[in-house]
Order: structure tokens, then C-alpha cells, then sequence
């Protein structure tokens, strides 16, 4: 179900173009917007890619640029975001 008004436009972290939310997916090293075809039967630009991965059967996303391996460096540098403060669904035994 399309609806009209959630549409956004983007510039793709490899080509510098812009792209929409449909025809995009954003990167899990750098966190970028790419152009990604998600259809088979519409002809569209491809500037990464998207695998499954076996160990953890998760679908993995990755831009051009991350895949040549030049955002690494960026990603290394870049702060860890700290994971907030998880409660406990169960009391602790005495």
C-alpha cells in the first residue's frame, strides 16, 4: 500500500545523486542513503549491495564506497553510541 506524502529524497553517499526512500536502502557501516533496486522488474541504478548473511540470518547492507573499504576509517573513528541501560524482567536470586 503506497500512500502519498512519505516520500524522501535523499543524496546517495556513493554518486552524489539524488534518491528516494523506495528505491534506496541505507548502508550498515556508514549509516549512508545508496541507490538500491529493489525490484527485478524495474531497470534502476545499483550503487551497492545487499546479501544474506549466513551466520546470523540477517540481510546485510553495504554502499560501494564501504565495500571498496574506503569508510572504514571513518567508521573507526567514529564514538560508539552506548546502549541504553537494559531492566531486568526477572529479580535477582538471593
Amino acid at each position: 500500500m503506497k500512500t502519498e506524502g512519505n516520500t524522501a529524497e535523499y543524496a546517495c553517499v556513493v554518486c552524489s545523486e539524488t534518491v528516494t526512500t523506495e528505491m534506496s536502502a541505507e548502508c550498515n557501516w556508514c549509516d549512508g542513503r545508496y541507490h538500491l533496486n529493489q525490484r527485478n522488474d524495474v531497470e534502476a541504478k545499483d550503487c551497492g549491495q545487499v546479501w544474506i548473511d549466513e551466520q546470523y540470518l540477517a540481510l546485510q547492507f553495504a554502499c560501494a564506497n564501504c565495500l571498496k573499504g574506503e569508510t572504514r576509517a571513518v567508521r573507526a573513528t567514529r564514538p560508539a553510541r552506548a546502549a541504553p541501560p537494559r531492566s531486568r524482567k526477572y529479580r535477582r536470586r538471593a
